[in-house]
C-alpha cells in the first residue's frame, strides 16, 4: 500500500469526523442560545458569554473552543475573547438573513437519528418515511428554506420570469406544491392580494403550521394532497415547487400532473439542487453534501412510500429529460438567478 495515500486519507477522515462534531456543537450552541448571544453581542470571554447567555461556563468553554478550532469563531489569546465575525453570523445567528443555515442544525440531528432504519432499508428495501424524522426535520426545513423564500422570492425569483409579476398583480391562480409550512405560498398571497394561492403538501403536521401562520391572509388556502393529485380545474397560471420534485413518489407523474393543471399560458417554476446529473461533475464538498442528504433523507423517504427514490442529485440534464417526458414543450434554466446551491427552471407548454 501507498503510505502517502494512507496518510492523506487519514487526514480526510479526520475532516469527515470533525465536520460531524462541528455540526453537533453548532446544534447545541443554536439550541441553548449561545449563537444567538454571539450574534447580538459579537464577542466576549467565556465568563461574559456564560453570564450573558445564562449558560454553564464549562460547556461554553468547550463549545467555543471546538467552534474556534473549526474556524466558525475567532479567538484572541491576548484578551481571551471569542468573536463571531459578522460574515459568519449571517449564516449561523441571523434568522432574518437570506443566508441563514440554521436549519441544518435541526436537519442533521434528525437524519442521524434514523441511521439504523436507513441501514435496514439498504439491506431489505423500503425506506424511512418523512414522518419518522420528526418535528426536528419540519423545523429544519422551515428554518433552512424560510429566510431565502421570504426575501429572494419577491426580489429575485419571481421577477426573473418575464411578465410574471404583472400577472400576479392582476390576479393569478397559483399553486405551491410541496408547500411545507407554507412560507412561499403566504409570501405570494400577502404580496399579491388579487391572486388566489393554494398550498399542497402531504404532511398534516406541516400544514397545521401553515394554516396557523396564515389566519390573517384571506387569499391563501392549504390542502392535504400529493402533487400527483392536485386540482386541475380551474387551471393554474403559476405552479411553484421549491426543492420538492426529487422527493416525490413518482416525479414524472407529479410533473405530468402539474403540466395538466396549467392554464394554456401557465408556467411552472421549479427549484432543485444545483448539481449535474453526472457523478464526475459533482466530486466536491457540495456534491458530497447533496448525495449525503439525498441518501439520508430525500431518497429514503420516497422509497418508504414505494416510490422511485429519485434523490436530490438528479441534476439539470435529467430534469430536462423528465420535463420533456412529462409533456412540457419548454424547459428554460433561469441563469439570471445566481444561487450556488439551487438551480431554477421555468417550464411551460
Amino acid at each position: 500500500m501507498d503510505r502517502d495515500r494512507i496518510e492523506a486519507f487519514l487526514d480526510r477522515f479526520v475532516g469527515y469526523a470533525s465536520g460531524a462534531t462541528t455540526m453537533g456543537l453548532l446544534a447545541v450552541a443554536d439550541r441553548c442560545g449561545l449563537l444567538a448571544w454571539l450574534g447580538e453581542h459579537g464577542s466576549g470571554s467565556v465568563d461574559e458569554i456564560s453570564d450573558g447567555a445564562g449558560l454553564e461556563a464549562r460547556y461554553v468553554e468547550e463549545i467555543l473552543s471546538g467552534l474556534t478550532a473549526a474556524g466558525a469563531l475567532e479567538y484572541d489569546p491576548a484578551t481571551s475573547m471569542f468573536t463571531l465575525p459578522p460574515e459568519h453570523a449571517v449564516f449561523l445567528a441571523s434568522e432574518t438573513s437570506p443566508y441563514f443555515m440554521g436549519g441544518w442544525m435541526d436537519m442533521m440531528p434528525s437524519v442521524m437519528s434514523q441511521i439504523d432504519g436507513i441501514a435496514q432499508a439498504a439491506k431489505h428495501g423500503g425506506g424511512v418515511g418523512f414522518e419518522e424524522f420528526g418535528k426536528g426535520m419540519i423545523r429544519g426545513i422551515d428554518r433552512g428554506n424560510g429566510p431565502s423564500q421570504r426575501i429572494f422570492l419577491l426580489k429575485r425569483w419571481l421577477p426573473a420570469v418575464p411578465r410574471l409579476v404583472e400577472k400576479l398583480e392582476s390576479g393569478a391562480n397559483v399553486a405551491d406544491v410541496g408547500c411545507g409550512v407554507g412560507t412561499a405560498a403566504i409570501v405570494i398571497a400577502r404580496e399579491f392580494p388579487k391572486a388566489m394561492v393554494t398550498g399542497y403538501d402531504i404532511s398534516e403536521e406541516s400544514l397545521a403550521v401553515a394554516r396557523s401562520r396564515s389566519q390573517d391572509v384571506e387569499n391563501v388556502t392549504f390542502t392535504a394532497s400529493a402533487v400527483e393529485a392536485i386540482a386541475v380545474d380551474p387551471p393554474f397560471d403559476l405552479v411553484t415547487a421549491f426543492d420538492v420534485i426529487h422527493d416525490l413518489v413518482d416525479p414524472l407523474a407529479g410533473m405530468a400532473r402539474i403540466r395538466e393543471s396549467l392554464a394554456p399560458d401557465g408556467q411552472f417554476l421549479m427549484m432543485e439542487p444545483n448539481v449535474s446529473s453526472n457523478l464526475e461533475d459533482n466530486l466536491d464538498p457540495h456534491g458530497a453534501l447533496v448525495y449525503g442528504i439525498s441518501a439520508l433523507h430525500c431518497m429514503t423517504q420516497s422509497l418508504a412510500r414505494g416510490g422511485e427514490g429519485l434523490g436530490a442529485a438528479w441534476g439539470r440534464q435529467r430534469a430536462e429529460d423528465y420535463a420533456q417526458r412529462a409533456g412540457f414543450g419548454s424547459f428554460q434554466p433561469l441563469e439570471s438567478i445566481e444561487n450556488k446551491f439551487s438551480a431554477f427552471y421555468l417550464l411551460s407548454a
